[in-house]
């Protein structure tokens, strides 16, 4: 039904065309009512599809249609159906194909046989075996909507850094960002750059492999600059490259806060900045591990600050699988001995020995090992579930 009708007397001749403008009908009604049914047949075909199917919300399944209007005017679902099928046939569960087309519907475009499928077997010719595949399509849907022979350069180029299968995989999963249009520009002055610093060959590629993201950075900010001139470790230490490779991948103001937390915890600025300078993965735990463990070597161990700073290797060990068992052992072997205190070196030797130097050489060692063994095992057994180790 016409809503509206409008006309005008032809007061002027339309000069574009060849008869006079007597009548001007607004029929925007008419016109849109037409344009909605002729969409609304294709619309309920691939909505009512999706709906059904996957058992998605119709708002859902119109945001796709609004997101790529192609959808809404298709005469047939051949192709959809081709996708699912494929998908299906790699290993996808109904529920993550769902995912898959709700961030990525132009997949739902594309031709399964001539434009997806080379390109998942390229995936695999280069590094997806064929037991990951389905959580690589469904953490990395997007790559499958480049062309074939950018994804192949792509995937080359990268291959130069990550020679391996499975560290080129752990790469793309962990940021496939890495494939993106920017790599083919800062790969290679991004090598460069981090060679500069010493970190080549395999170094590099296990560097670069715990954060893809510095692929694309080509420098350090002044402030990851002067972090590492603080720590003050030589260029040509081993520790060097590591303290690099912390500082380009954390945020500055974590690593800062760490350093904070070692000050608040009883040592000097002095003693806060050797006790990284000696042990730098300290910067990796959190600020609650650092306080635990200087709680326990302070109040518990009973060491002393200064011999802290100067032994900051214990930083490294595990509060629960390591220094608590064998300080308790330790004690408990002392109180056996009558020996009073144990000196401070001793200790700290006995706890950076390996497992099983420590059990051979001081428990099974020692007269009354059978005792020592069940103190052993039961601080063991009495760590939370998240550290509890196995000791047979």
């Amino acid at each position: 039904m016409i809503s509206k009708l409008a006309f005008c007397l032809p007061l002027r001749r339309n000069p574009f065309l060849k008869t006079p403008t007597h009548l001007r009908f607004s029929l925007s009604t008419l016109a849109e009512s037409n344009v909605s049914n002729s969409n609304t047949p294709s619309q309920n075909l691939f909505v009512h599809f999706v709906t059904t199917r996957f058992n998605m919300s119709s708002a859902h399944a119109a945001k796709m249609v609004k997101r790529l209007p192609s959808l809404g005017r298709l005469k047939t679902l051949d192709k959809v159906e081709q996708l699912l099928c494929m998908l299906n046939r790699h290993g996808c569960s109904d529920d993550q194909i769902a995912n898959i087309i709700k961030s990525h519907p132009l997949l739902l475009l594309a031709s399964s046989e001539r434009v997806l499928e080379p390109k998942i077997q390229l995936l695999k010719d280069f590094c997806v075996e064929r037991e990951n595949m389905v959580e690589f399509l469904k953490r990395c849907p997007s790559i499958l909507t480049f062309k074939l022979e950018t994804l192949r350069c792509r995937l080359e180029l990268l291959k130069t850094v990550f020679p391996k299968r499975d560290f080129l995989f752990k790469a793309i999963m962990r940021n496939h960002n890495v494939l993106e249009n920017q790599i083919q520009k800062t790969l290679e002055s991004s090598v460069a750059f981090w060679e500069g610093f010493g970190i080549r060959g395999t170094e590099l590629t296990k560097f670069l492999l715990f954060n893809p993201r510095v692929l694309t950075r080509c420098t350090l900010t002044p402030a990851q600059l002067d972090l590492i001139g603080k720590i003050g470790i030589l260029k040509g230490k081993k520790t060097y490259k590591y303290v690099v490779s912390m500082v380009a991948n954390c945020r500055i103001e974590a690593l800062e806060a760490k350093i904070d937390k070692l000050r608040l915890c009883g040592l000097s600025p002095a003693q806060a900045w050797e006790v990284v300078r000696v042990c730098p993965s300290v910067l990796l735990l959190s600020k609650e591990n650092i306080k635990k463990k200087m709680d326990f070597m302070l109040n518990h161990m009973e060491l002393s600050v200064d011999f802290v700073a100067k032994h900051s290797r214990m930083f490294s060990m595990s509060l629960d699988k390591v220094m608590r068992p064998r300080f308790l052992v330790i004690q408990t072997m002392t109180a056996m001995n009558g020996a009073g205190e144990v000196n401070p070196t001793r200790l700290c030797i006995m706890l950076m020995m390996t497992e099983a130097k420590f059990v051979a050489q001081i428990i099974q060692g020692h007269p009354e090992s059978a005792a020592l063994w069940t103190v052993y095992r039961n601080a063991i057994a009495n760590v939370s579930e998240r550290s509890k180790i196995s000791v047979s």
